[in-house]
């Protein structure tokens, strides 16, 4: 008898004690459950459907690539919604779609406004293949001081005076193959080379990679220079003293190749002094410095 009362004390206990770990369980459930349904319909009253936090201004900082309201339609950004539900990380990806687009951000400025910043990239040469004429907007790639090819956003005037890098197969250099774009590389080197050199006046306004082992470069006044692909440094300081002597001598270069380094095959323009300069049928001297 004594054992059968205490198997059933025992038992009640156990029973008790998983009612009150239910009850526990299900009483912090509800309270949680009303704590999320209240921070709910807070935020819905006073946040999400409150007219004070919806987009009235949007700021544009565009680095002079589009106009606002480009920006504002390609984000996907419109005014009047709630700035709490706008997906800025959705309209920075639609943004940096762009291939001139290097960098974008888009902040929410409590409580009404959302500001625009974008970094453009920009070109230093277009990229062409060998052999064409002309120059399309539609067609050809510009290039940024890294390489990287990008199609025109919108085409400002100074493009038409950048250098066309002349490729055997741009589509190459576009998919990244190793020995096409270590060839735009060295190119790209000596373009900005010759930008830092002021003692150096050459408007270069075309690069042809296509031998490989040789850079020509062709300048407004159709002179021809040959670079080798390394050690720029050297062949343009042996191209300034050349440049001195002919600015000295008034001798007018036709072409030069600077590969050699000790001596540097140069062709020169003769002209009696009642023809005007590179006319044609003109007589060229070749030459070795």
């Amino acid at each position: 008898m004594h054992v059968r009362v205490r198997r059933s004390t025992a038992r009640r206990q156990r029973t008790h004690r998983a009612m009150h770990l239910v009850f526990g369980v299900v009483l912090w459930l509800s309270l949680a459950a009303g704590a999320c349904f209240g921070f709910h319909a807070i935020v819905e009253k006073f946040f999400l459907r409150n007219p004070d936090y919806s987009l009235h201004h949007i700021d544009t900082d565009l680095d002079d690539l589009m106009t606002a309201d480009q920006a504002v339609q390609i984000s996907g950004l419109h005014l009047g919604e709630n700035i709490f539900r706008l997906d800025l990380a959705r309209a920075e990806r639609a943004l940096k779609q762009i291939d001139q687009v290097d960098n974008v951000t888009i902040q929410r400025d409590w409580p009404d406004r959302v500001s625009i910043k974008i970094v453009k990239r920009v070109p230093v040469a277009w990229l062409a293949k060998a052999g064409t004429t002309g120059l399309s907007a539609d067609d050809d790639l510009l290039l940024d001081s890294q390489g990287r090819t990008m199609h025109a956003f919108r085409v400002e005037p100074d493009y038409w005076r950048l250098p066309i890098i002349y490729a055997p197969d741009p589509s190459l250099i576009v998919q990244g193959d190793t020995l096409a774009v270590s060839d735009l590389k060295s190119a790209l080197d000596l373009l900005a080379s010759l930008r830092g050199r002021i003692d150096i006046p050459i408007d270069v306004r075309s690069v042809d990679i296509t031998k490989g082992y040789a850079i020509e470069v062709c300048d407004a006044a159709k002179v021809v220079y040959t670079f080798s692909p390394d050690d720029p440094a050297d062949q343009l300081d042996r191209l300034q003293h050349l440049l001195a002597t002919c600015r000295t001598t008034g001798q007018e270069l036709v072409s030069v190749d600077l590969i050699p380094k000790k001596y540097t095959p140069v062709r020169f323009l003769l002209a009696s002094a009642e023809e005007s300069p590179r006319s044609p049928g003109k007589n060229h001297s070749e030459a070795a410095r």
